[in-house]
């Protein structure tokens, strides 16, 4: 399991990946040899991996907020 500082590659962008699954879930997996992150649970189904660039797994999360917080506002 990657640390805070650790890269992230992937994201996963599926309209229905992008709430919590409502249990406990991994976030983390591999795509294509990288860190991958799906907001839902990366051991779902369905995935619509976008490249991230490389972003770590810190910032990844507060900009995941922010865009829900965004969204909750409009």
């Amino acid at each position: 399991m990657p640390g805070e500082g650790a890269l992230i590659y992937y994201r996963c962008t599926n309209p229905k990946h992008q709430g919590p699954s409502g249990s406990a879930s991994d976030n983390l997996t591999i795509h294509e040899r990288r860190w991958a992150f799906c907001p839902h649970d990366s051991r779902a189904t369905g995935h619509t991996w976008t490249e991230t660039g490389g972003v770590d797994l810190a910032r990844l999360r507060v900009l995941l907020r922010e865009g829900r917080a965004a969204k909750q506002r409009s």
